[in-house]
Parts: structure tokens; C-alpha cells; sequence
């Protein structure tokens, strides 16, 4: 067998690995933040395949730690699907392929964060409560220890397969790739998806109200309805461009939050801006 081969036999994520991404993914939102959302929590559920793959090699590690503490944020019950096409990128193409890495992580993040809203948080939880209510309409934990079973019942099993189905496709995918050449195409594809989509949410994600008002007798011109009626959204989407833009510049990402949170207290005050 060659160095590669055997090399490559060392650093293979056993079923036992999987296992221990998996423990990890119960526990996968409980450091959730407003920098980076669900990025730490994805770290966390990976080490176990960065310590099997990088094993003590420091400088490795490192560049595959920091690569998967940059922004991430979908359903939670999707996320361990990523993390094992994640995994199975990280055995195959390690550090080489940090971009294809974080580039399928964002082109898969947003589409599975809507699949999941739609049939978790939107279908599966009001069923569940809604049978569990049932059986708490005349008070006591029954009907809540119902509805938190039912949901776990499905809930973790499509973790756990989702996490094994994920490394075991991601293997697959990316051997299809590498010999057909097309996986540069398919990374470029994915990051495209992934800002389309992170773009398509600014509306809703960044809110700006403008207070202003101008009366010219009986007529009440709103600033905030003038805005909207010629170009809907550009307020929201000139910020988010000023912020990356200072970002990009160095910019801390907390002291930006900081000074937006104080810049909208104060403005408010002044009934500039009006909350929504």
C-alpha cells in the first residue's frame, strides 16, 4: 500500500466520529451569537473529524478551525447534514480545499435553512403542540412532555441520518467530481446560490424606519413611504453595504453592532427613525 493510501486509511472518520459529530449536534445551538450565528456551534459538532483528520499537526488544525468559525447560519436540524458533506470535504481535500469547503457550506446553509423552517418550526412543532394541548386543556405537563416527545421522535432521528447521509453523499459527490473536473464549477455555483440568497433576506433581516414627516397644509408626507415608493429596500441595502464595506476595512464586527445599536437609540430619540 503507498504512503498516500495509508495516509489517507489513519485519517478516515470512523462510524465512532460520526457518533461523537453527532452527540455534539443535540447540542449544536446552545452558543448561538449575534456576529456569526450558529458558527461556533459548528465547530463544535466538527472537531471530532478535524482531530481524526489533522490529528496534532497545530498549523492544520488551526487553518480547518478558523475556516468553520466564519458565519453560519440555517436550520438546526439541517446542520448536521452539513457538517457530515463538510467532514467528508475536509478527509478528502483537507486544507486545499478550504474554499470548495466554505463554499458548499454557504450554497447549502440558506436552501436547507427554508426546507427546514417549512417542515419543522412550520408543520412538525404546531402538530405536535396542537396534540399535546389536547391532553393539557385542563392544565398539567402531560400534553408538554407529549408534544416534546413527538417532536424529538423525528426530530433527532433526521439529525443523526441526516449527518450520516451527508458524509456518506459528500464521499461520493466529491470522488464524481474530482474525476469529471467539475467540482470547481459546482463551488462556484454554490457560493453564487448561497449570496443570492443571503442578499434576498436583507429586506427582512435589516429594518430602518424613517419618523420624518412633511406637512404642507392638509397633505402628510411620510420620508419612509416616499423612499419605499422609488426604490423599496435600498435603505437596508445601503447599510448592509456600509457595513461590509467597514468590515472589509478592518472593522470590528461587535463594534459595529455596538455603535448601530447606540446610533439607533439615539436617533429614535430624536424621532428621526420610529420603530417599526
Amino acid at each position: 500500500m503507498s504512503t498516500q493510501n495509508t495516509q489517507m486509511s489513519e485519517n478516515a472518520i470512523t462510524p465512532s466520529v460520526l457518533n461523537k459529530m453527532f452527540g455534539r449536534a443535540l447540542m449544536y445551538g446552545a452558543s448561538w451569537n449575534y456576529e456569526r450565528m450558529q458558527n461556533l456551534g459548528f465547530l463544535y459538532m466538527m472537531v471530532p473529524a478535524l482531530k481524526k483528520i489533522y490529528k496534532n499537526d497545530t498549523p492544520e488544525m488551526s487553518e480547518a478551525m478558523k475556516r468553520h468559525l466564519e458565519f453560519f447560519n440555517t436550520h438546526q436540524t439541517a446542520a448536521p447534514f452539513i457538517g457530515g458533506v463538510a467532514a467528508a470535504m475536509e478527509e478528502n481535500e483537507g486544507n486545499a480545499g478550504g474554499r470548495a469547503i466554505s463554499g458548499i457550506k454557504v450554497g447549502l446553509m440558506g436552501p436547507l435553512a427554508g426546507i427546514g423552517d417549512s417542515l419543522i418550526w412550520l408543520t412538525l412543532v404546531p402538530i405536535c403542540f396542537s396534540i399535546g394541548a389536547s391532553y393539557s386543556a385542563e392544565g398539567g405537563l402531560l400534553g408538554v412532555l407529549i408534544a416534546l416527545a413527538l417532536i424529538n421522535i423525528i426530530n433527532v432521528p433526521l439529525k443523526y441520518f441526516g449527518l450520516k447521509f451527508g458524509y456518506s453523499s459528500g464521499s461520493k459527490f466529491i470522488q464524481e467530481s474530482a474525476a469529471r473536473g467539475t467540482l470547481d464549477t459546482i463551488t462556484n455555483m454554490a457560493i453564487a446560490l448561497g449570496l443570492v440568497l443571503v442578499g434576498g433576506l436583507i429586506p427582512q433581516m435589516v429594518g430602518v424606519t424613517f419618523g420624518l414627516q412633511f406637512t404642507q397644509g392638509e397633505l402628510v408626507v411620510s420620508v419612509q413611504e416616499l423612499i419605499n415608493g422609488l426604490i423599496p429596500g435600498v435603505i437596508p441595502m445601503l447599510l448592509t453595504l456600509l457595513m461590509c464595506y467597514l468590515v472589509r476595512k478592518g472593522k470590528s464586527p461587535v463594534f459595529l453592532i455596538v455603535v448601530t445599536l447606540v446610533a439607533a437609540v439615539a436617533l429614535t430619540a430624536l424621532g428621526v427613525l420610529t420603530v417599526a
